[in-house]
């Protein structure tokens, strides 16, 4: 059995085809844990936004991209059946799907499931300044926006607190 640590090296080492295989085959196991299906979530979601960046993706073919999608599909889906009531599943999968939704299916769609997501973890946890960047990033301009930016910038480091690709990636986003 693999752990966060091992699979956090390999995305340390920009060996994202190890990590995602490393976390499949967890997923695969029966792992599905929360932990699991961010993780599987979002690596899933990272290489196929990433497809046609070479620095990223060297070694990936067609098949990989097919298990991916396919991957990301499944996490997707079983995370709504069993973690539509976590906000960190929510805001994590909700960003993920509002900004890209065609890479979870029909556009409109998904950009509809994304946004009731995050409007979810909002009305979940309105005070997390974290959530609130994210439900009001529509508009940016926003003297609420800008506080939630301001009073989140002491949160972003505990809630993102892992080496691995995900929390590095929200860290470097959310710190606004």
């Amino acid at each position: 059995m693999i752990d966060g640590d091992q699979i956090s090296e390999f995305e340390t080492a920009k060996k994202y085809q190890e990590a995602f295989l490393s976390t499949k085959s967890e997923w695969d196991k029966g792992k599905r844990d929360l932990s699991i299906c961010l993780n599987l979530g979002f690596i899933s979601w990272y290489l196929s936004v990433e497809s046609g960046n070479t620095f990223i993706t060297q070694g990936l073919n067609d098949n990989d991209y097919e298990i991916i999608e396919l991957t990301l599909s499944e996490v997707t889906e079983e995370g709504i059946r069993n973690f539509s009531t976590e906000t960190q599943f929510l805001l994590i999968f909700g960003y993920m799907i509002t900004l890209f939704p065609h890479h979870f299916g029909d556009y409109e769609h998904w950009e509809s499931i994304g946004k009731n997501m995050l409007s979810k973890a909002y009305e979940l946890e309105p005070s997390d300044p974290i959530i609130e960047i994210v439900f009001l990033a529509d508009n940016m301009r926003s003297e609420g926006y800008r506080n939630a930016c301001l009073r989140s910038k002491e949160h972003i480091k505990d809630r993102f607190k892992n080496k691995g690709l995900m929390d590095k990636y929200f860290q470097d986003v959310f710190d606004r």
